[in-house]
């Protein structure tokens, strides 16, 4: 998992140079995304199994932080590929015919096809202090209260607008996150290669 230097060549148009170095930062977001989903679970696994120095109220804390990193991951990736396909690449017209649209919009089905609650996940997780004093909103029908936390093992729960929200906080997950993040790069290989065919700037 690389992401492909997309760098101004001596052909960019002028207006474009500022873009495509933009560009290049938000796909290398999309990298950190996956690396930051990766430090995360590794945090996940030591909570569960701590060393000896490490309280079981630390280890319990480090369990949570690692959870919301995980969810938090996956919302700046999926935001990420939507500002780079909705906005950055009509900013950047010479490099669209390098670059695999079917792809890019294979692997962002992918993802949301995977994690489909990343926004509820997000917004429960970024307000979990706000949607719990009002959680007659949130709750499922039914019941009075639902806790966030892991009704199963691996599976990190809360509730949003009426419904359990989950995430699997596995080495599956991760999988998962990996191979979309590594289709999405794939989809700008070409174009890095043709800036480079033509001569980076300096």
């Amino acid at each position: 998992m690389r992401t492909p230097l997309l760098w101004p060549s001596i052909l960019t148009p002028a207006d474009e140079i500022a873009e495509v170095k933009y560009l290049y930062a938000l796909l290398t977001g999309v990298e950190y995304s996956a690396k930051g989903w990766e430090a995360a679970l590794a945090l996940y696994h030591t909570s569960l199994s701590p060393p000896t120095s490490i309280s079981k109220d630390v280890a319990s804390g480090w369990r949570w932080i690692a959870c919301n990193e995980c969810i938090l991951e996956l919302y700046h990736l999926r935001s990420r590929m939507e500002k780079i396909q909705a906005v950055q690449l009509r900013k950047c017209p010479s490099l669209l015919p390098w670059i695999d649209s079917a792809v890019t919009r294979g692997a962002r089905k992918r993802l949301d096809d995977y994690f489909p609650d990343i926004e509820a996940l997000r917004h429960a997780t970024a307000h979990k202090g706000e949607n719990e004093v009002n959680s007659d909103v949130h709750v499922p029908d039914g019941q009075h209260f639902a806790l966030t936390g892991f009704r199963e093992p691996l599976r990190y729960s809360t509730p949003y607008l009426g419904r359990m929200r989950s995430l699997d906080i596995t080495d599956e997950s991760l999988r998962k996150v990996v191979e979309v993040v590594d289709s999405y790069l794939s989809g700008f290989e070409s174009a890095a290669k043709e800036l480079e065919r033509q001569g980076h700037l300096e």
